[in-house]
């Protein structure tokens, strides 16, 4: 299942999160520091160098949300952060994907691969090639598993043409959520940040059912031809 999956996964990448926690509250003042066009500067950089780079502690997930507060505040355009935090998040994926693929399995191996343990690389390529796009999707939405999932997928098998479409379900739903809510809940935003990993979790379970009801009306409206 995938939960469990996660759950394996999580227990391997302990010391990553930990460090990514750690990182949050300082990150969150150091961004809150900028202003005006410098703070959608900072918060693209981030949004993208979090996929782009597999830079573990990149806060990309905490600048959206600052980023949105601050537009609640009068402080920047609500509709040009979702733009701009958009095209960074689908940048950043791409530029990942481009790295897995073109290490092939050896990143791991490589000093940008060695930051991880080898057993955390490995469930997440047999998460890619059991999953396919649907991990892909959900794993947008898991801060550990964001930053490496793109060079996973990149060199498991996937073509970018598969990757693609459930890379923008993910890229543009977690970056449009992270800035709204931001947005909503101003100085609490840090209440979205905790329960966003579940977001994913319940967005993967919800789509996984809807693929299955399709292919059982597919089936079912085919049947009749074969027979």
């Amino acid at each position: 299942m995938i939960g469990s999956a996660f759950l394996r996964l999580a227990s391997s990448s302990a010391p990553v999160i930990a460090a990514e926690s750690s990182t949050s509250t300082g990150a969150a003042r150091w961004i809150e520091s900028f202003s005006g066009p410098w703070l959608y500067v900072v918060v693209v950089v981030l949004t993208f160098a979090e996929t782009g780079t597999m830079f573990f502690l990149v806060p990309g997930e905490v600048g959206l949300l600052v980023a949105g507060a601050a537009a609640g505040a009068g402080k920047l355009s609500l509709p040009l952060m979702i733009v701009l935090a958009c095209a960074a998040a689908i940048a950043g994926d791409a530029t990942g994907f481009a790295i897995g693929h073109r290490f092939g399995p050896r990143l791991p191996t490589t000093r940008l691969g060695r930051r991880l343990k080898p057993e955390v690389w490995q469930r997440a390529e047999t998460m890619v090639r059991r999953r396919r796009g649907l991990i892909v999707l959900v794993g947008r939405w898991i801060g550990f598993l964001r930053a490496i999932m793109p060079a996973t997928a990149g060199f498991s098998g996937m073509t970018y043409r598969e990757f693609l479409p459930w890379d923008l379900a993910g890229a543009i739903s977690w970056a449009t959520i992270c800035v709204v809510g931001g947005y909503k809940l101003g100085s609490n935003w840090t209440t979205l940040a905790d329960n966003l990993g579940r977001v994913g979790i319940v967005l993967g379970i919800l789509v996984a059912l809807a693929l299955v009801v399709w292919a059982v009306k597919r089936r079912r409206t085919g049947s009749p031809a074969a027979g």
